[in-house]
């Protein structure tokens, strides 16, 4: 599977479940799969069990895991085209992906919606060739 963004990406969820289960059964049988890789787990939002299940499973896997939290360990990032950066986002979110790509084989996202404004938290506003 190259994307999992939902359950519809997934074939039959049974398999998943059952691979999920030889996953727990034998952790470290797959780390050949990471060997050489690393993935960039970037976090918009705080995390406790995400990050340290999505840390460990990488370790797992024999992968070298770069941690980022957005805001914190870097600038902001815009995530709009066309708007002016003259304040805390000093980066926009296409450059980032640019520079973060030159170095992970694999990303990982946690971004959920600030839950401020419901129109705007439905538009799903993402960036244009990102």
């Amino acid at each position: 599977m190259k994307h999992f963004i939902s359950l519809d990406d997934v074939a039959d969820v049974n398999d998943l479940v059952q691979e999920g289960i030889r996953q727990k059964q034998n952790p470290f049988a797959d780390q050949h799969l990471g060997k050489n890789k690393t993935i960039g787990l970037l976090f918009f939002n705080s995390s406790l069990r995400t990050r340290l299940s999505t840390q460990k499973a990488a370790q797992n896997l024999g992968m070298n895991v770069m941690v980022m939290n957005v805001g914190q360990d870097s600038w902001q990032l815009e995530m709009e085209d066309g708007v002016v950066m003259d304040g805390g986002k000093a980066e926009h979110v296409k450059e980032a992906a640019a520079v973060i790509g030159q170095y992970c084989d694999i990303i990982a996202v946690r971004a959920f919606a600030e839950l401020k404004d419901r129109d705007a938290d439905y538009r799903e506003i993402v960036p244009i060739a990102c």
